[in-house]
């Protein structure tokens, strides 16, 4: 009666184990499906902050040549009728 009794126990902890552990895979497998969608969107948000980053800078040198003498220049002489 004792053997089987500890046959039983041990069936059922080692259910029980296994049962925990295949819990657990599955939340590991979430936490990393959800921690590679956060890297993803990491890496887009840098690559269009660096888009942004560039557009910025071309607005900044075109808006310094027209305020320059040259590029003031051109511009009134376009309005020339």
């Amino acid at each position: 009666m004792v053997k089987a009794g500890a046959s039983v126990l041990a069936a059922t902890t080692i259910g029980v184990l296994a049962w925990k552990y295949k819990e657990l895979q599955t939340k590991h497998e979430g936490l990393l499906s959800m921690a590679a969608g956060l890297v993803v969107q990491l890496a887009e948000s840098t690559a269009e902050n660096e888009i942004l980053k560039s557009e910025n800078q071309s607005l900044k040198s075109e808006n310094d040549y027209l305020k320059s003498a040259t590029g003031a220049s051109k511009t009134l002489k376009s309005y020339d009728c």
